[in-house]
């Protein structure tokens, strides 16, 4: 996928994800957004440098599902609670 599809992508992602779940003012939230965000950044930029990483896509695909697991299961106890 090119750069244009693949931002094309990610702001269609994010703007479906803000409808559906907006992010409460959390800093423990806002933290594991940057996170992610830090951890797909490095990832583009390996790509981009053709640089292979000693982790399987199985490892980062799991490490991005825990982080929005934990994401999700903190906005759904904050929405519950308030």
């Amino acid at each position: 996928m090119d750069g244009s599809r693949s931002e094309h992508a990610r702001a269609r992602a994010q703007q479906l994800l803000a409808e559906i779940a907006p992010l409460p003012n959390d800093s423990e939230l806002q933290r594991l957004r940057e996170l992610s965000l830090d951890y797909i950044r490095e990832a583009e930029r390996l790509e981009e440098n053709s640089v292979t990483t000693p982790e399987p896509s199985e490892e980062i695909t799991a490490a991005l599902d825990a982080i929005a697991r934990d994401f999700f299961d903190r906005a759904l106890q904050k929405k519950s609670k308030g």
